[in-house]
């Protein structure tokens, strides 16, 4: 039992939080057999979501009801299509992790949802009206932890006098519109500006536009010196700077190195990288899949261990996703010395709020309840505390996303 509870501590709080809200609303739903939950969740290659979805099942199972679970690889239209089969079975609690836009699954809640059946969504791309609960975290929050990781590491070992600019490679996601979103809080370290996001292209719109000014920490009025056309205007219609931009930083990102998401893929991702001597220097890898990062760790280790690299391990840092006991110990031990995993930005465990949604989800049927805090580590894990990073800073809230072919101005 302890072991279990240890568990929850460290699955994301959405889930959790989720795992009571489906109880309370089967409670009210259960008749003479066993009520029917349906979950349909996104992957079962992540092996974080594999894990939660098992727990989630087995508690469930636990407290007299039955369970189905499906996950669409990260296929849309292969959800869509569980989800209409699950409805067809009435069930009295349909749970969906969003694998595209929520408002492709609110359209086919308009047409069957049933006032006997609770649904609860994962989706953060828009209030989704169909829902009885929804469930929002910032994806882009996500990526702007890191960001966050990645400052402090470099604050700790970084001579400003002597460094060059660190090499930072990115082992990007784009699996799902909450990935792609995430890929923008990584990216925006390299970006000075504030800017519309091409979700298309995974990349910030940057093309030549009109004359742009911006005032800089001194309150002096400066031409922007790059291109305008893409960015971000205040109210004046001036360039907002970028609070998350980090000049001493070469960001390194390709199309050979996306949708790296296993420990294999992750240590062939660095054997490509590295094939270039030129790359030798590199000072950070961030892996928006946290099998990966531990693949890529693993590799730049062995690399160490032979001496191919140009710095010591002190001054090298990966940085991953996911709150996983693996994770966790890897962190604890590069904080001795022994390994470069050295932080991760992954789900935190109900905070103290959380009991106050939960009771409202007792007294309302409808809501849409957001998840601020992450949790992540750097050098140092503290039980299952760790450094809480609350980004609810402003900038999460931007719709700085454009798709398609849509034009920034």
């Amino acid at each position: 039992m302890k072991e279990k509870n240890i568990f929850f501590i460290r699955i994301m709080p959405g889930f959790l939080l989720l795992l009571i809200v489906v109880m309370l609303c089967i409670c009210r739903n259960r008749e003479n057999g066993k009520p029917l939950a349906c979950l349909a969740m996104t992957s079962a290659d992540d092996s974080f979501v594999a894990s939660v979805a098992q727990e989630l099942e087995k508690q469930l199972e636990t407290c007299g009801n039955r369970v189905l679970v499906s996950f669409s690889d990260n296929d849309m239209n292969q959800q869509i299509n569980q989800i209409e089969n699950y409805v067809a079975m009435h069930p009295a609690v349909l749970v969906i992790q969003c694998t595209g836009d929520g408002s492709a699954y609110d359209k086919i809640l308009e047409r069957v949802h049933d006032d006997n059946m609770q649904v609860v969504v994962f989706s953060s791309s828009g209030k989704l009206e169909h829902a009885d609960i929804q469930m929002v975290n910032s994806s882009l929050g996500r990526g702007i932890c890191a960001v966050n990781l990645i400052r402090s590491f470099l604050k700790k070992t970084n001579n400003a006098m002597t460094e060059k600019p660190a090499k930072l490679l990115l082992l990007g996601n784009a699996a799902t519109e909450a990935d792609i979103m995430t890929m923008a809080g990584y990216q925006l370290i390299g970006e000075k500006y504030l800017r519309y996001y091409d979700m298309k292209h995974l990349e910030f719109y940057r093309e030549d536009g009109k004359k742009v000014e911006y005032t800089d920490g001194y309150g002096i009025r400066c031409a922007v010196e790059e291109p305008t056309g893409g960015l971000i205007l205040d109210k004046n219609g001036d360039a907002i700077l970028n609070p998350y931009y980090v000049p001493d930083i070469e960001l390194i990102t390709a199309e050979k190195y996306m949708n790296i998401q296993t420990n294999l893929q992750g240590q062939q991702a660095m054997d490509a990288f590295l094939g270039d001597r030129e790359n030798r220097d590199i000072r950070i890898v961030v892996a928006a899949s946290g099998e990966a990062a531990v693949g890529a760790a693993c590799r730049l280790e062995e690399c160490l261990s032979r001496g191919d690299l140009s710095y010591s391990a002190d001054k090298i840092a990966v940085f991953g996703v996911d709150n996983t006991e693996q994770n966790r110990r890897l962190v604890s031990e590069a904080a001795k010395g022994n390994g470069i995993f050295r932080g991760f930005v992954g789900d935190y465990s109900i905070s103290k709020e959380s009991d106050n949604i939960i009771r409202s989800l007792l007294v309302r049927k409808k809501g849409v309840y957001q998840c601020y805090s992450y949790y992540s580590g750097y050098n140092e894990i503290s039980d299952a505390n760790g450094i809480v990073v609350f980004y609810d800073t402003g900038i999460s809230n931007m719709d700085i996303f454009v798709r398609g072919e849509e034009n920034a101005s």
